[in-house]
């Protein structure tokens, strides 16, 4: 009641000083951006002290002198612009953007500083940059907007992670997610509780001299946002609504049912009879398949996960306030249909934030926010194996029904008790037959107190209080394999709770002496910080429920059920940092700049002698462009080099690793009599000697803009060596273990980065700016420990006894692939032919592939003898064979204004990446029957003749065929070898390793704003209305659904195509209005 008073109050006054004496003229001022209303631009009278401040709907009235007035309008974030008033009553102002004042304060180690006068590595993303992008997660905006930034989306589920991963990231295997920090407070997951629309600026610290001050946790960078606040003036109240649909962007082709048919006829023989088991499974000999040719084709993917997806986004805010205290609260809704059947997701964010002057010394600020996120749909699984996917259902299941089979009914010639080689199920009784849900629920409390102590000298307090509870519920039914194999067709359940707490509070006391004769500016900083977090995780696995129980049921009466053994399962944690930190810094002349920060870390992670950690930094500048020698220069408006060294440290690892740890998590020991006994015994072998993993980093950078800064180019040089890399190490076996963890591993990491903004036209209706960037770096491993220069890593996609895939060797970049290199096939050149009992027998002298892939044959894949023994085995013939790490990352985006049309287009790239394609292995082998394959296994080395003779098979190892020349004749068009049966059939080799560059047309935007004499008498100050295309294009030659995948959360094996959510192309109209 009191806001609403002083509100109207507020109101009054403006209204008495718009109708005071003497001529006065009133008016609108907005940015050439879509025409936005500008708040808080000042308007000057010229040549005099005479001025006012446009209000939150941009409008303005001032009095003027009667003849030859001049009104001078200013604003921090734009060009200043002078207009004569001449005779009007009326002067309307569009100001353009000034490319590189924009965001002038930026937001570093508990400081804000001028971007001018930055001495460290910082790229940033407005809230201007983000306003016309309608986007549910605000770290899809990072990727490719910012240099040296890369946001991955592991896959196209609309709950997928996003990794940020800031110059490549430096631990080996430990966690690179970079520190979040909201208004002051540290969180974990920052971008994924907030909505774009409430946040007014993403700040992302790359470089020591800007997160040494964060310690332990600024290795891996810092993600600084800052959300929206309130302005004073009237309640403004703004709507951003969007309605869209999704399409799958792209699809796998296979085989068509006559050559599916045709292959699994060509894989039953055995001899040179017809497979009995074929006919019986198809109901059909050699004779009539030509039934095939006719019939139907079901499109599984297209069924599963092709439908059209719908979405739908309402984020309102209220904001405003007056001189004591500003407020701004927004609450989003977003909801959306998946692409995948049995598939949605839906979304809650609430964000509140005021700010109260208590008194002119004290200003209190308080804020909250809360998330309400739930995921329905099984998904495909991409975090599984071969044993369980759905994508693997929808590519490899028969393409098309049998018999008096619908697309939504069993497959009559599949055993329903036993699980098949692939586990196939009809993909549409699995989406039935799988359920699950994902519910996450986020709230943060955050105040700060200011007190402003004596002149130039302020203590801020900030607390922090974070929580995140995680819910998953999973169900498969008697009807999927899972529940086949592992529950004896009898439905199983998983359910998982997951809660995080954080408590954090920092106090900094800042002192600044600015202008000490003219010359010297001084800043200092003193401050001290505590940071708790607590974990709590319970995993059960309930299976032997009774046939027809609904998952509903299955979650509320889990009695009914019986535990998997070791279930359930509980783990908790403590962690505990202690911190002290301070900064100084100094400024000759605004020409001459220097800062130095100190950190020092305690923490729980530790053992008490390795606990504390101390993390100097120091950066200094030059602004050359304030040297007399560069006064006659006029066209470059500012010019600084920079450089900053510091040590930083990664604490981002598990806790109490130091110690002894006691777990029962299914582990057991045969006693008497084979009887079980369970135990409890350490996992792994404790290491009192455990320390900080840490990082020094050295950064050259170089600013510079010219012609009264619309064009401005920003270029950093880095060098960074990590050392103490916790890794496994092997140690003797009378350990009773084969590993412990250590801190024996070095990294290096260097690499360029260039960010150039400009405005390219600006005229009276039309403007143009660009923003290009574009950053390479390279990485590789320098240490893995004493007597250690190699080890491997697997992500766990394929069959058990698969070999290790990632390679980790010193010299290398972390994420290089490992495998067999592909050499064709082989041909009945390659071998000796028997006229007499018409056997194949591999020549001397050619390498022979059979120690991996079993007998060789004409038509058999062939692998490249890498140690010239004429063999090739997995021990000594895999090399590396692919590295994900791309050359050059980048994106340009381009903003256009004509009149009140608006247009923005962004494109994002990568360059020199390879994309390990798990898919095209798995996709293209013969390990079980009746699975499809991808269709150019269409043109493969076949060995059944037209007229359904045998033209080549294997007894035992004996190669028997037909003559070589009518062998030739059949395969004249073969492109492809014979699928691999065999566990060999999952093998990692260079075929499956694809180049993952690509040019993505990633966002076109079309907008249209209303003239405001259309709008006014609706008491509307904005109205537009737009249309957004993503994802429209990608040029690639990447064969998959999409060269920007990583399915595995696992540091050392990036790059993993691997039964990903299929990603989708979005179309959206929506339309932003203010009043």
């Amino acid at each position: 009641m009191k806001a609403k008073l002083y509100l109207s109050v507020l109101f009054c006054l403006f209204a008495a000083l718009a109708f005071g004496q003497g001529r006065t003229v009133s008016g609108r001022v907005v940015a050439d951006s879509a025409h936005e209303a500008l708040a808080g631009v000042t308007v000057t009278v010229k040549g005099t002290r005479r001025s006012a401040q446009t209000g939150a709907d941009g409008r303005y009235s001032i009095e003027v002198p009667d003849k030859g007035a001049v009104l001078v309008f200013s604003s921090a974030s734009y060009n200043r612009q002078e207009v004569p008033v001449g005779s009007k009553s009326t002067v309307d102002v569009t100001l353009s953007t000034n490319a590189t004042v924009l965001n002038d304060v930026v937001v570093i180690g508990y400081q804000t500083v001028r971007r001018k006068d930055l001495l460290a590595s910082v790229s940033s993303v407005s809230a201007r940059d983000l306003k016309d992008i309608p986007i549910n997660s605000a770290a899809e905006a990072l990727n490719g907007r910012l240099a040296g930034v890369t946001a991955t989306t592991a896959e196209g589920s609309p709950d997928a992670q996003v990794r940020i991963r800031v110059r490549g990231g430096m631990s080996i295997n430990q966690d690179n997610t970079p520190l979040y920090v909201i208004d002051g407070v540290i969180v974990e997951n920052g971008l994924s509780t907030i909505s774009p629309q409430d946040i007014q600026s993403i700040d992302v610290l790359k470089d020591a001299a800007a997160t040494a001050i964060y310690g332990a946790r600024g290795a891996n960078g810092v993600v600084v946002i800052t959300t929206k606040s309130g302005k004073p003036g009237r309640t403004v109240v703004s709507l951003n609504a969007f309605w869209g649909i999704r399409k799958l962007a792209r699809k796998l082709d296979v085989l068509n049912p006559y050559d599916y048919v045709f292959y699994q006829s060509e894989r039953s023989r055995g001899s040179s009879t017809d497979s009995t088991t074929f006919t019986n499974n198809f109901g059909h000999s050699w004779d009539t398949l030509d039934v095939y040719r006719n019939i139907g084709s079901v499109d599984w993917q297209d069924k599963v996960f092709g439908r059209t997806g719908g979405m739908q986004t309402y984020n309102l805010t209220v904001g405003g306030g007056g001189n004591k205290g500003t407020f701004n609260f927004g609450g989003t809704y977003n909801k959306e249909k998946a692409i995948v059947i049995n598939s949605n997701f839906e979304r809650y964010l609430f964000n509140a934030k005021g700010d109260y002057k208590i008194t002119n010394r004290i200003k209190l600020g308080v804020g909250g926010r809360y998330s309400q996120q739930d995921v329905e749909g099984a998904g495909v699984s991409s975090d599984q194996g071969t044993a369980y996917n759905r994508l693997r259902n929808a590519v490899r299941y028969r393409p098309f029904t049998s018999g008096l089979q619908t697309e939504e009914d069993a497959d009559p010639l599949a055993d329903p008790n036993v699980g098949n080689g692939l586990n196939l199920v009809n993909p549409l009784i699995l989406a039935r037959s799988e359920y699950r849900k994902k519910s996450t629920e986020a709230y943060n409390i955050n105040a700060t107190l200011t007190v402003n102590l004596l002149k130039n000298l302020v203590f801020r307090s900030a607390f922090g209080y974070d929580r995140n509870n995680v819910i998953d519920r999973q169900f498969s039914d008697s009807n999927t394999n899972y529940a086949i194999v592992q529950g004896g067709r009898k439905p199983v359940a998983q359910l998982d709770t997951t809660s995080r707490t954080i408590y954090n509070n920092s106090n900094v006391l800042t002192y600044s002496l600015k202008g000490i004769g003219k010359k010297h500016d001084f800043d200092f900083l003193l401050g001290q910080e505590i940071y708790l977090e607590e974990g709590d995780r319970r995993n059960s696995l309930y299976r032997n429920y009774p046939t027809y129980t609904p998952y509903n049921t299955a979650f509320k009466e889990t009695g009914m059920a019986q535990y998997f053994d070791g279930y359930p399962r509980r783990y908790r944690y403590e962690t505990a940092i202690a911190s002290f930190f301070g900064r100084v810094s100094y400024g000759y002349k605004d020409k001459y700049l220097f800062s130095a920060n100190l950190r020092a870390d305690g923490t729980s992670k530790f053992d008490q002698p390795k606990q504390w950690g101390y993390f100097p930094s120091a950066s200094v500048a030059w602004r050359m462009s304030k040297e007399k020698f560069m006064k006659e220069v006029r066209f470059i408006s500012d010019m600084k080099v920079r450089f900053g060294y510091g040590k930083i440290g990664n604490s981002r690892i598990t806790d109490y690793r130091y110690l002894a740890n006691y777990s029962t998590n299914g582990t057991y020991y045969y006693g008497i009599n084979g009887s079980t006994v369970y135990a409890t015994f350490p996992p792994a072998l404790e290491n009192p000697e455990l320390m900080w993993e840490s990082t020094v980093n050295r950064n050259l950078g170089f600013d510079i803009s010219f012609f009264r800064n619309r064009l401005s180019l920003s270029v950093d040089i880095y060098n960074n060596s990590s050392d103490h890399l916790l890794l496994d190490v092997p140690i003797a076996p009378t350990y009773g273990y084969t590993s412990q963890l250590q801190n024996v591993g070095k990294t290096s990491n260097k690499g360029v980065e260039f960010q150039l903004n400009g405005t390219v036209a600006q005229g009276r209706n039309f403007s143009w700016t660009a923003n290009f960037n574009i950053a390479t770096n390279k990485g590789r491993i320098v240490a893995l420990g004493p007597g250690q220069s190699q080890t491997f890593a697997a992500p766990s996609w394929g069959v058990s006894g698969q070999p290790t895939d990632y390679l980790l060797r010193i010299g290398q970049p972390v994420g290089t692939i490992y495998g067999l290199v592909t050499d064709g096939f082989y041909t009945t050149a390659d071998f000796n032919y028997n006229y007499t009992n018409g056997t194949y027998t591999l020549k001397p002298g050619v390498v022979n592939s059979g120690p991996v892939i079993g007998t060789v044959q004409p038509g058999s894949i062939r692998f490249k003898d890498i140690n010239g023994d004429g063999k090739v085995d997995l021990d000594n013939d895999r090399t590396i064979i692919g590295n994900a790490n791309p050359k050059f990352t980048g994106g340009l985006n381009q903003q256009f204004t004509y009149k009140n049309w608006d247009a923005s287009v962004f494109v994002n790239f990568s360059v020199g990446n390879d994309v390990y394609n798990a898919n095209k292995i798995e996709l293209t082998n013969g390990y079980a029957n009746n699975a499809n394959m991808l269709d150019i296994m269409a043109d493969r080395w076949k060995v059944v003749l037209p007229n359904g003779q045998t033209a080549q098979w294997v007894n035992g190892t004996t190669v028997y065929g037909i003559p070589p020349d009518q062998l030739e004749r059949l395969n004249a068009n073969a492109t492809i070898w014979q699928p691999l049966k065999g566990t060999g059939a999952f093998y990692p080799h260079s075929w499956a390793i694809e180049d993952g560059s690509f040019l993505r047309l990633n966002n076109v935007t079309i907008g249209y704003s209303l003239p405001q004499f259309s709008i006014g008498r609706m008491k509307i100050s904005r109205l537009r209305f737009y249309f957004t295309g993503n994802n429209l294009a990608i040029l690639t030659s990447y064969t998959g659904y999409d060269p920007e995948v990583s399915v595995r959360n696992n540091p050392v094996t990036p790059g993993l195509d691997y039964s990903a959510y299929p990603k989708s192309r979005s179309y959206i109209f929506g339309l932003n209005a203010q009043f």
